[in-house]
């Protein structure tokens, strides 16, 4: 299985969150355990610090059912800073997701890998900073950035399936 193919499984255990009262069907962790498999079976740059990053964010992701409380926005200095490590180790992670994917393609380019992680870095500063604004002000500002990082979400699958396909053409010439 290509390296692409895995990463979307993975990360579509992450973006469902089908629940029955506190079992999530489709739990993050193996979702970041699928991307470390990913990670370890390609050669590239950033590999292995993409498979660090996704085995911390499965140990979160596992502390995170037992503790949910701390990684949801609080006034709690100390889970406020767990939450924005958190944040920012994701998108470290998808940084390396990004970078090996480049380095399989050979090179290719596309601007949507910046966009992405600028919106997600916009996105944890309005999370984390943002609740100290007035109330109407942040739920304006919290919803427009949901709506904003689920439209880059879906493309970003779309993004890693055309990926896959051009991952596989590439296999191909190389058999």
């Amino acid at each position: 299985m290509n390296f692409h193919k895995l990463i979307i499984i993975g990360v579509l255990f992450q973006f469902f969150d089908i629940n029955f009262g506190n079992f999530d069907i489709f739990p993050d962790f193996i979702g970041f355990i699928i991307i470390v498999y990913a990670f370890s079976k390609v050669e590239a740059q950033y590999a292995k610090l993409g498979a660090i990053c996704a085995t911390v964010l499965a140990i979160t992701s596992i502390i995170g059912i037992v503790q949910p409380e701390m990684f949801v926005p609080s006034t709690n200095l100390t889970f406020q800073i767990v939450a924005i490590l958190n944040g920012l180790l994701s998108i470290l992670y998808l940084s390396c997701i990004f970078s090996v994917s480049k380095e399989i393609l050979r090179g290719e380019e596309s601007i949507f890998p910046r966009l992405y992680i600028s919106l997600l870095l916009l996105f944890q500063l309005f999370t984390y900073i943002g609740i100290h604004l007035a109330v109407d002000l942040y739920e304006i500002i919290l919803v427009a950035t949901n709506v904003l990082l689920f439209c880059f979400y879906i493309y970003f699958i779309v993004f890693l399936w055309k990926r896959k396909n051009k991952e596989s053409v590439l296999l191909d010439e190389v058999i």
